[in-house]
């Protein structure tokens, strides 16, 4: 950096006895001095890593000016002493150094040090040891060293390198004290004096450049010592000092402004010795343009010696721009254009200066951003200079964006500026002389600034540099240099809200893309200047519009261009009407304002309205006018599908310009409420209302016509929850029948079967209007689900226009409830219990029961047949048995018969009963009313909000509906979207619930009477093989006593009554039994488990003795028979199962000796005076219990 050589402390050197020649080398690798410590009287202790030193030769002559120029003197002197011999000493040598010390101690602050050199042979002579009159050192410190600080020291040289290096040690030591102390004498110096000065400011005939010199000297003498910042503190309060000066108008220090010497436009700014200027400030005759510049110049020296060039460009940008305004107030002086050279010429002397700096700074990432920002400022404010001369050059036109840097005057004629003042800058000389060598200087100092602004992400820096260029090339002619340069500028510039400059640049960009012939990007410029229109003339919004409608339809395929509505139009949807009509469908009102004053055609306005169950609807219309100002359109649309939507979006295309919208961007949404009307078609996808367990299960697929005729059409199911499929079938058998009145009539229109193409779809015949076709459709779904979620598309045919109906169906295949089944066997007939328990909340209503028989079995007795309905709530359970028997017709004839018999239960759920009341009761208020268009909706949220109170429980206990009070406010909150059919629906709620609350179960019923529902549950009846009849005979007839046996019979026989298939008489079977005894209860003799071979129709007999060891009723043993081979299925039938028999205590006598003086329950107790267990035979009577 220029001006940057560091100032060093100077020390001088006295020699005598020609020793230094031999120390200078030795002493100088000690340099510079290190890890210095400065204790300053008014801050805390400043560290100084190192310092420089200069050494000089002593010098008795002096031209010292009372501390003038501080880098110039001495802080310390040494004075270097060989000599052994004492009378040497003391006849010679003192008397030298007596006269070198007189000269030392009459400059002021300037400190002295006696070396006193030895070899290390020398101080190591016996010889010194026996010299009593002492060395020569000795005599020396005796002599001189008269004060409290050691001013003298010994400097033996060794061979030795740790001798040697200690004894330097000892010197460097002495010299880093005695150059500090001189330091701080030259600080109190000073601030002494400027103290002083400071204080008579207000006297008569006080000088600020005196005042200057002063701070100056301490400033310098700070920074020869490389305590930096402490002597920029002293620039820094120069320069406030200064501005109060200006401020006071009291320059009558300084000379003139100045600024006309040669080259002070064009000179480095950073440069301190490019003018004598502390002489000048000494005479009082410096100018204040050298004055500031040099002050300036001074603050960045410190700075770069502190490796700051963030501080450096951040400051150079403050001074110079403040600057600038004092150069203008003399710019008749100076000349013209002098400001705009000098301002270009210190700016790039900075910029440059500190580039070379940098690399020796290590800065993180942040000062890194700051210094290419700092930098990127500095070279902007160049590149402006050069819009100013390049225009008044005629370099560059008059106007943007090359005028935002101009002044409020500007010169007439070049020559006229030319007979003022010359630039002497090189190479604005060549610029100005050349237009190419203008165009170069132009282009390299704009991209240095935009590799600065993109370092420190100065995005708009960079967008405004780059259209800067971009205006160049045009200008130029460049077009294809000009288009590539603002191929994304212009849009960016909108986005950081620069219109005006975002206008000016698309002027250009648009007049380049359609001298190259690029369509298609001229066409988007037109467009992006016709958003801007509050900025054009009418002339220009008319010229632009009609680019546009003349290319905008011979683009080319693929280059469509896509734009938002805003600003050029503004659109609302103001309404839906979705009652039926001749368009079979709903249609929207639109307004849409054209803010522009021409005229336009469109091809296609199309709004789409989305559900939150991913259901979307198109409106739209083709071929029309938009004429300035506000416009209404109706747009229609051919889909059908009821619900909540949302207006998503909008498209308008006019050629390949394509204009949207996003209505969910904004703030608040516009929602409508679309119905499908009852009468037009319609498809839905139910549960059916048989259910076969352990079948392949199906859903019901309902088509009806309405009032449509359907000339053909295409029906889509799409799966939307996890694990639902529907199998690839080729065809499915539809039925066809009328709807009269909303009730389905019994007989059949056809029958046929439904094609399936490949990619699962079926075609839907032709059918006249109010017509159902069904059909079943099986899927497979995970075990375990609850409900199902199916997509329906219908597209169809009729009237000749495509219609399309989408619908999302939510299909419940819970079941209501469950069956668990107890067989219980006997010889000739089996009993079938059937327990019939709730799974949901919500009671039913059980209809009806049926055990369907098989070949094998017969139903002997079937109890539902004469049962009445019943309610099941839960935790219940209902319970029904039936006897089952061999079918007379079966013989055993087949090898593998069915004997799977099935349950069918026909339930109808309460909720259900009451919901299909409600759905009637509505229909007919809706239809009476003519708002049958909304019966869908109306229902559906009839069922999910409005009735949610009711107590279904409490329904079926009392047969009496109660639907609690009716909540106004969540009525109302339901037809939001509705607009003026709000309060109409409103009052069909409120006149449903005064008809229908606390309505009776028979009224109900004659609405759902014939609402039923039927779940078949398979139940597999066990083939016995054998059928064991066991009977325990017991031979005693009287009653049982405790503790006698009882001899018993154990009789098991063997039947094939319940084997479906035919078994040989003749064939064994290996059995065992076993006799379960509570052995707390009876002790049993004889085998408790027993093996035996039988064979069908045989019967075995065993016998067994059971004892009794309790009185009272107790259970008799249980006896299970089984077969020893896992393959026969046998069953046990135990004919005393359950059987109690009475067991009393034996009655007897005993004989006891009880003593005549105790009482006789002691005898009990067994506490006589004996003790337990002791009897006394004297004075005995014998009693009898």
């Amino acid at each position: 950096m220029v001006a940057m050589d560091g100032k060093k402390v100077t020390v001088t050197y006295t020699d005598e006895f020609g020793i230094w020649q031999h120390l200078e080398m030795d002493f100088r690798q000690h340099l510079p001095l290190r890890n210095l410590r400065w204790q300053s009287a008014k801050g805390p202790v400043r560290n100084i890593p190192n310092l420089g030193v200069e050494l000089k030769r002593f010098i008795t002559e002096t031209t010292e000016r009372s501390h003038m120029l501080p880098e110039t003197l001495p802080y310390l002197n040494l004075y270097f002493v060989n000599c052994d011999d004492n009378e040497t000493y003391r006849q010679i040598v003192k008397n030298q150094i007596r006269d070198w010390l007189n000269i030392a101690e009459s400059r002021r602050n300037q400190e002295w040090l006696i070396v006193y050199v030895t070899k290390q042979e020398n101080f190591r002579n016996p010889a010194r040891y026996f010299n009593m009159k002492g060395t020569v050192f000795d005599k020396i410190k005796a002599d001189f060293n008269i004060t409290k600080r050691d001013r003298c020291v010994q400097l033996r040289l060794s061979e030795n390198e740790t001798e040697d290096y200690e004894a330097w040690q000892e010197l460097i030591s002495k010299i880093k004290e005695g150059i500090l102390y001189s330091f701080d004498q030259y600080v109190k110096q000073y601030e002494e004096d400027i103290r002083k000065s400071d204080s008579q400011r207000s006297m008569i005939g006080w000088n600020y450049c005196t005042f200057f010199i002063l701070k100056e000297g301490l400033a310098l003498t700070f920074e020869i010592m490389n305590i930096f910042e402490d002597a920029l503190v002293q620039y820094d309060e120069l320069e406030a000092s200064f501005f109060q000066v200006l401020k006071d108008r009291a320059l009558a220090w300084f000379g003139s402004f100045g600024a006309t010497d040669p080259n002070d436009d064009s000179a480095n700014i950073l440069d301190v010795k490019k003018k004598q200027y502390r002489d000048l400030i000494m005479q009082n005759t410096i100018p204040e343009f050298d004055f500031r510049c040099y002050l300036f110049a001074r603050q960045c020296q410190l700075l770069g010696r502190l490796h700051k060039p963030v501080e450096i460009c951040r400051r150079a940008q403050i001074f110079i721009s403040t600057f600038s305004r004092a150069i203008k107030e003399h710019q008749a002086n100076v000349g013209e254009y002098f400001l705009e050279s000098w301002i270009f010429s210190s700016c790039m002397s900075v910029v440059n200066e500190c580039e070379e700096l940098a690399p020796l700074t290590s800065m993180d990432s942040p000062n890194t951003i700051a210094f290419n920002a700092a930098k990127g400022e500095l070279l902007d404010l160049a590149r402006k200079q050069l819009d100013k001369i390049g225009i008044y050059y005629n370099h560059l036109p008059a106007s943007l964006p090359f005028t935002t840097s101009l002044s409020d005057t500007i010169p007439t004629s070049p020559n006229e500026a030319r007979k003022k003042f010359d630039i002497t800058n090189k190479e604005l000389e060549e610029a100005i002389n050349s237009q190419n060598d203008f165009d170069v200087l132009y282009l390299s100092l704009t991209n240095r600034a935009l590799r600065a602004y993109e370092g420190s992400a100065r995005l708009r820096s960079v967008l405004r540099l780059q259209g800067d260029v971009a205006a160049l090339h045009f200008h130029r002619k460049q077009y294809e240099d000009a288009v590539q340069v603002m191929e994304d500028i212009p849009w960016r510039y909108g986005e950081q809200g620069w219109t005006v400059v975002e206008i000016n640049l698309l002027f250009k960009f648009a007049a380049c893309q359609k001298e190259l012939g690029q369509n298609r990007s001229y066409v988007g410029s037109c467009l992006s200047l016709l958003k801007n229109y509050s900025l054009l003339t009418n002339e220009e919004i008319a010229f632009y519009a009609d680019e546009v409608k003349k290319l905008c339809g011979v683009l080319e395929k693929g280059e469509e261009i896509n734009r938002q509505f805003k600003p050029i139009f503004a659109i609302s949807v103001s309404s839906i009407v979705d009652d039926i009509g001749d368009e079979d469908g709903p249609n929207l009102s639109v307004e849409l304002t054209n803010n522009l004053s021409t005229s336009f055609t469109f091809d296609q306005l199309a709004i789409r309205l989305v559900s939150g169950q991913s259901e979307e609807i198109w409106f739209g219309v083709c071929k029309e006018e938009i004429k300035p100002g506000l416009n209404s359109y109706k747009l229609y649309s051919d889909n059908s599908a009821s619900g909540n939507y949302f207006v998503e979006n909008v498209r308008m295309s006019i050629g390949k310009v394509t204009f949207t919208h996003n209505f969910l961007n904004e703030s608040k949404k516009k929602s409508f409420r679309i119905n499908e009307h009852p009468s037009v078609l319609r498809a839905q996808i139910i549960p059916p209302c048989e259910i076969h367990i352990g079948e392949s299960q199906y859903f019901l697929v309902r088509i009806f016509t309405g009032l449509s005729h359907v000339d053909e059409g295409i029906l889509a199911l799409e799966a939307t929850s996890d694990g639902l499929s529907f199998p690839k079938s080729d065809k499915y058998h539809s039925i066809t029948k009328t709807v009269i009145d909303e009730k389905i009539s019994e007989e059949k229109v056809s029958e046929q079967d439904l094609e399936v193409f490949e990619d699962g779809k079926i075609r839907i015949p032709s059918s006249q209007s109010n017509q159902l076709i069904e059909f079943q459709v099986p899927y497979d779904c995970n075990w375990g689900a609850i409900e199902h979620k199916v997509k329906i598309s219908v597209e169809y045919k009729s009237k000749g226009k495509l219609r399309v109906f989408t619908s999302v169906d939510t299909i419940n295949v819970w079941l209501p409830i469950s069956v668990n089944e107890l067989n219980i066997f006997r010889d000739d007939c089996l009993f079938l219990k059937m327990d019939i328990t709730l799974q949901g909340t919500v009671p039913v209503r059980i209809l009806k029961t049926d055990l369907v028989p098989s070949k094998v079995y017969d139903v002997a007795d079937n109890p539902s047949l004469t049962l009445p309905s019943l309610n099941l709530f839960g935790k219940q359970h209902a319970s029904y048995v039936y006897k089952l028997t061999r079918s007379k017709d079966y013989h055993g004839e087949e090898k593998s018969a069915g004997t799977q018999i099935h349950f069918v239960v026909v339930y109808r759920s309460l909720q259900d009963e009451i919901e299909k009341y409600v759905e009637h009761t509505l229909n007919t208020i809706l239809k009476s009313r003519n708002l049958f268009q909304h019966s869908q909706f109306l229902i559906e949220n009839a069922k999910e909000h409005l009735l949610k109170s009711v107590d279904y429980v409490s329904y079926g206990m009392t047969d009496v509906l109660d639907l609690g009070e009716l909540d106004i406010a969540q009525c109302e909150s339901l037809f939001t979207t509705h607009g003026a059919a709000k309060e109409a629906l409103v009052d069909v709620v409120k006149e449903f619930w005064k008809t229908s609350n606390q309505i009776s179960e028979e009224e109900i019923m004659l609405i759902s009477n014939d609402l039923k529902s039927s779940i078949s549950f398979p139940v597999n009846v066990p083939s016995s093989k054998v059928l064991n009849t066991v009977e325990l005979i017991i031979s005693k007839s009287h009653d049982f006593i405790v503790g006698e046996p009882c001899h018993c019979r154990l009789i098991v026989r063997h039947s094939s009554y319940w084997n479906h298939v035919s078994t040989d008489a003749k064939d064994t079977f290996e059995f065992f039994y076993d006799v379960h005894v509570d052995f707390d209860n009876w002790l049993l003799a004889g085998h408790k488990k027993l093996c035996f071979t039988s064979k069908v129709g045989e019967t075995k007999e065993f016998p067994i003795t059971l004892v009794p060891l309790k009185t009272g009723h107790l259970l008799v043993p249980f006896v299970r028979v089984a077969s020893l081979n896992s393959h026969i299925f046998s069953e046990t039938v135990y004919l005393n199962n359950a059987e109690q028999i009475l067991v009393r205590p034996r009655t007897q006598s005993a004989t006891f000796f009880i003593e005549q003086q105790h009482r006789i329950h002691s005898i009990h107790s067994g506490a006589g005076f004996g003790g337990p267990g002791h009897h006394h035979n004297e004075g005995m009577e014998n009693v009898e219990f």
